[in-house]
């Protein structure tokens, strides 16, 4: 982001992007897995939990038992212990690839539904060795992205910002009007340190090409045109975003920020 940002921009147009864990995951799995596939992963997490419970037999559990999300039963809890033993699972077949992907996209998607960061670096680097195991799985390919930019996110490492990047422009490389992965291309470029919005700017832009619809691709540009002053065209993308999402999350923080830019640049006439 610019040196003169103010905290109140970048506070709006960190929201705008996802960084909470449970609305980013959230984006990337409702637009990039489908019913069945939800299905299919909280079968695997069934069986994940199933096997690490009879390892760890009729003895206390160390973790106990996780508070579920209230009113949220799609997924099955697992305990610390539970958790621990299915990342222990893949750990101890590295080259088994379908044990990788299971493993490791089934927790992408327990850290969505029970709001757990703290098994995000696990996760990672299951999805990282599932996707060096057969880089042509492109829903792999994406997750591994994703968790990596999560990880950035939340702790602001660089490397794994990187590493997001380079791994979606893999699967843009395959899928290149893949509108979901264009924006978080874009997004890895935004957060990047330095800051590069214009080149944010560009991908969000091509997302569009390829789907004028995708929300998040419009709240994305929105941002980064306040961001770089471009209020005229941000404006018109705001109103874009409501026709498309009355009830956007960051409609009402983004439309803020815009007014305080415009008000700002009238004081500097």
């Amino acid at each position: 982001m610019a040196e003169n940002s103010s905290p109140n921009t970048r506070t709006v147009a960190a929201a705008a992007a996802g960084v909470v864990l449970g609305f980013l995951i959230g984006f990337f799995l409702a637009n990039g897995i489908n019913r069945a596939e939800q299905e299919k992963l909280r079968a695997e997490l069934t069986g994940l939990r199933a096997n690490a419970g009879a390892r760890e037999g009729a003895g206390a559990r160390s973790g106990g038992e996780q508070t579920p999300v209230a009113g949220d039963d799609t997924f099955p809890t697992l305990t610390d212990e539970q958790l621990a033993n299915a990342v222990a699972r893949a750990d101890a077949e590295p080259a088994n690839v379908e044990m990788q992907q299971k493993v490791g996209q089934a927790l992408y998607v327990y850290a969505w539904q029970r709001n757990n960061a703290a098994i995000l670096p696990d996760v990672a680097r299951i999805l990282r060795r599932a996707h060096e195991l057969d880089p042509r799985d492109h829903k792999t390919t994406v997750m591994a992205g994703d968790a990596q930019f999560l990880i950035a996110r939340s702790g602001g490492d660089a490397r794994a910002l990187e590493a997001a990047r380079k791994l979606y422009e893999t699967a843009l490389a395959a899928k290149p009007d893949d509108a979901i992965v264009r924006t978080s291309l874009g997004l890895t470029y935004f957060y990047g340190r330095p800051s590069d919005p214009q080149r944010a700017i560009r991908e969000y832009r091509r997302a569009l090409q390829s789907d004028p619809r995708q929300e998040m691709s419009v709240q994305s540009l929105a941002a980064a045109l306040i961001e770089t002053g471009s209020l005229e065209e941000a404006g018109r993308r705001l109103d874009e975003l409501e026709k498309l999402n009355p009830s956007n999350a960051e409609l009402s923080n983004l439309r803020a920020q815009l007014e305080q830019k415009r008000n700002a640049a009238k004081e500097r006439q």
